[in-house]
């Protein structure tokens, strides 16, 4: 089995499957199920739902398990990789027992679990009960595949999610989310008194690159810095010189921790070299607590001796200072961990992506918790502090459900069991803060009962995402031998 999950992997990897960009996997999907004779369903939305017989058992509805994974990843790559992940396969390798993909992510988030439901599915020779596999779209940016699929036309009252990253583990429960897209006005101006902008500034740039990044629900509780905020977290404490913003950016998905950013600052000529000399000082005097954190974080700061033309549009002196306090108040990271489970994150923020566009500034931060009452409560946390920035406006988007834990479930106590079987150790229960479907899925389906598994992924949406040959084999193994005692 541990071969046909590979080479369907391989064949998803050879089509460019982008969050926004599924519909040559949804095609593939297709052929697969025509292949073989077998049902499908694609909706509108770009879902495809392939149904399969029973193996070695009665084909009895009643028994019919769900798999269910999501056909888009997370494109990522390094600034020399010249590959277009929107139009090119992935230059997948092998080597010492490890997949990866050169100068880029690997998709193993979700891929892998898509190429073990095809697995089963192709399967003649294991037992198993009727099986619905279910293939959702667009994950990564909001879950709206899910959030759109009808459930009525399902049959499980049992599934198996194959979208989680640490093997030997059975997820339980995951954080739900949302995204709060956040506009503020730029303009002409840098001062009150001075419009349009002057058109000879100092300026200054600064560019924090070389964090490892990682999964904004997945990581959060690792500690590793967001890059936007650590260049917002030195410019909050200049003191005594009056600067605005002309440029901010960096991050490219709000679910991912930014590894890389960088600002330009715009200063009056006289007051450049000071301010350089100070925020050179402020980043010495915190290097060494980055450094504890990312060993590999560089903070650069360089100026020009060219005159800024004053063609752009800027945020202001006083908007500047504004959006600095704003961002002090606004928390980075985990904010609580959970009760009954102090090893499980609860509550997290992650500022994902930043980005000037025309006359606006963009900001988009990642909420999530394993309440949606308490995320609500962050969402109102972070939106009175942008309240103070002037001409502020946000919205939500994307928001969706916490799956709650049970504390009785047949379906996980006969996969606990078959893991037992199989390894001779008690297999381990996590709550994820990372977000899963399976949210979407607890409230559509009356009855159902749910679990997630997966083989290890290390790094997942970065260009160091790497998963074992070994830790898919065992995975696979504990699939078939949980739909074998299912049956």
């Amino acid at each position: 089995m541990t071969d046909k999950v590979i080479g369907f992997f391989k064949d998803i990897c050879a089509i460019p499957h982008g969050s926004g960009n599924c519909s040559g996997v949804g095609d593939y999907l297709v052929r697969f199920a025509k292949d073989r004779g077998l049902e499908y369903v694609r909706d509108l939305k770009g879902n495809v739902l392939i149904r399969g017989a029973a193996v070695g058992a009665a084909n009895d509805p009643a028994k019919t398990v769900i798999l269910q994974g999501h056909q888009d990843m997370v494109c990522v790559r390094t600034d020399e990789c010249q590959l277009d992940m929107a139009k090119d396969p992935l230059d997948l390798r092998i080597e010492n027992g490890m997949i990866f993909a050169a100068g880029t992510s690997l998709g193993a988030d979700d891929g892998i679990g898509v190429a073990m439901a095809l697995a089963v599915l192709d399967d003649t020779q294991n037992p198993h009960p009727p099986i619905e596999a279910l293939f959702t779209v667009d994950e990564e940016t909001g879950m709206s595949g899910a959030a759109e699929f009808d459930t009525s036309c399902l049959v499980g009252k049992k599934l198996i999610n194959l979208d989680s990253e640490e093997e030997g583990v059975v997820t339980c429960a995951c954080a739900g989310g949302e995204r709060l897209d956040v506009k503020i006005p730029l303009s002409k101006s840098i001062h009150p008194v001075s419009n349009p902008i002057p058109s000879e500034m100092g300026w200054i740039r600064i560019h924090v690159s070389g964090l490892a990044g990682g999964h904004s629900g997945c990581d959060i509780h690792k500690g590793r810095l967001n890059a936007l905020r650590v260049i917002t977290d030195l410019l909050g404490k200049m003191r005594g010189i009056e600067f605005g913003l002309a440029d901010y950016r960096g991050g490219r998905f709000d679910n991912v921790i930014c590894s890389d950013a960088e600002a330009v600052i715009l200063v009056d000529p006289k007051d450049r070299s000071a301010f350089v000399s100070q925020l050179t000082e402020i980043k010495d005097r915190s290097f060494l607590g980055y450094m504890n954190i990312e060993k590999g974080i560089s903070v650069d700061i360089s100026t020009s001796e060219a005159a800024y033309t004053g063609k752009g549009f800027v945020l202001g002196f006083k908007e500047t200072s504004e959006f600095l306090k704003a961002m002090s108040s606004i928390p980075q990271g985990v904010t609580l961990m959970m009760q009954d489970r102090p090893e499980s994150v609860d509550t997290s923020m992650n500022l994902g992506t930043a980005r000037i566009e025309g006359d606006e500034f963009k900001l988009t931060f990642s909420l999530r918790s394993s309440c949606d009452d308490r995320r609500r409560e962050l969402e109102t946390r972070v939106t009175g502090a942008l309240g103070g920035i002037t001409g502020c406006t946000w919205s939500v988007r994307d928001p969706y459900p916490a799956w709650q834990y049970v504390t009785s479930s047949p379906l996980r106590d006969t996969l606990c069991s078959a893991y037992k079987e199989l390894f001779g150790s008690e297999m381990g229960t996590a709550v994820t803060h990372g977000g899963l479907e399976c949210g979407y899925f607890a409230s559509g389906i009356e009855g159902c009962e749910l679990v997630s598994i997966g083989p290890q992924i290390d790094d997942i949406h970065s260009v160091k995402e790497k998963i074992s040959v070994g830790s898919i084999d065992r995975t696979i193994k504990l699939l078939v031998k949980t739909l074998e005692k299912l049956c």
